[in-house]
């Protein structure tokens, strides 16, 4: 009876073991499971949140200096290129006005920068969902100062004379104010694409040593001052802007900048395009000549040409 019992007692214990062990196994490899997904969680929530580029996460912005003798400059952002180009434009451009043609400057001085935008799509290729934004030098002065001085070189802009003859060398500190009238003295008496290029150097400073910090402020910034703005952008566009900043900071994005070519008639003041002009907006857009107004979604616009009959339609 002994050796009965005995064996009655393994043969449970093994028949026990047989169903519990694989019920163990399971509820610890769920465990681990569960575990492992917690863990992917807490870390993709305790970092910066993944954005991806969307359609839509790019900016073409005509920036407009008020004043006497504005200042102007194109601003493209485009996350999905992961770049953050500037080109300045001199405020001496013909542009179509009235039954003929004057500067830009005149453009905005007469019918403010809206006007100028729609100018300069007269000459130059740029997409339809382009904005405006004009600020005064106070305006502009008062937002760029909060974040302290530029680190600027305008070695690249001018030459070795034209850097003695305003004193100029090296790289140095710069308030917002002092690049204003130092852009201002250089109006008086260079030609405008070299003026235009020391703006550019200056907006590219901006951008390059803020680039962190712009996706948390600029907007905001934006928003703050919006009552001393002249400007198409809406609150939808505002928060864009913020993704789109985010996701260039996040990325380190590429930021180049120059100045838009062209030849100045010093009989008439007028600045004119030259060959190498359309190619400088091309390059400005990552547009290369046989991918111009490519629709993919790396373009800055899809095509805008309209069916030989259609123009009046499409212009209703």
């Amino acid at each position: 009876m002994e050796t009965k019992g005995w064996k009655s007692f393994w043969t449970s214990l093994w028949v026990t073991l047989l169903v519990l062990l694989p019920l163990v196994a399971a509820t610890i490899l769920f465990a681990q499971y569960q575990s492992a997904q917690r863990v992917r969680a807490s870390e993709s929530q305790s970092g910066v949140p993944v954005l991806l580029p969307r359609e839509e996460n790019h900016l073409t912005l005509l920036t407009c200096v008020a004043g006497e003798d504005p200042a102007f400059l194109l601003l493209y952002l485009n996350a999905d290129q992961n770049c953050i180009h500037l080109m300045a434009v001199p405020g001496q451009l013909a542009v179509p006005f009235s039954d003929g043609e004057a500067t830009l400057a005149a453009c905005y001085n007469a019918a403010g920068p809206a006007r100028c935008l729609q100018g300069l799509r007269e000459v130059l290729d740029l997409p339809e969902d382009a904005h405006y934004l004009a600020a005064t030098t106070d305006t502009l002065v008062s937002l760029c100062d909060s974040y302290g001085n530029l680190r600027v070189g305008f070695s690249g802009a001018l030459t070795a004379s034209e850097l003695e003859r305003f004193e100029q060398a090296g790289v140095g500190d710069w308030s917002a104010a002092a690049a204003h009238a130092f852009l201002t003295e250089l109006s008086q008496t260079l030609a405008p694409e070299t003026v235009a290029g020391a703006r550019a150097a200056v907006w590219d400073a901006f951008f390059r040593q803020n680039l962190d910090v712009l996706p948390a402020s600029l907007p905001e910034a934006l928003r703050q001052s919006s009552g001393s703005l002249l400007t198409d952008l809406t609150a939808g566009d505002l928060l864009t802007l913020e993704d789109t900043l985010e996701l260039l900071a996040n990325n380190q994005a590429e930021v180049a900048s120059s100045a838009l070519p062209g030849e100045l008639d010093r009989r008439t003041g007028l600045y004119h395009l030259d060959d190498t002009s359309q190619a400088a907006v091309q390059a400005f857009f990552n547009v290369s000549a046989s991918e111009e107004q490519s629709p993919s979604s790396s373009a800055p616009y899809p095509s805008t040409s309209v069916p030989e009959g259609q123009e009046e339609e499409s212009a209703m």
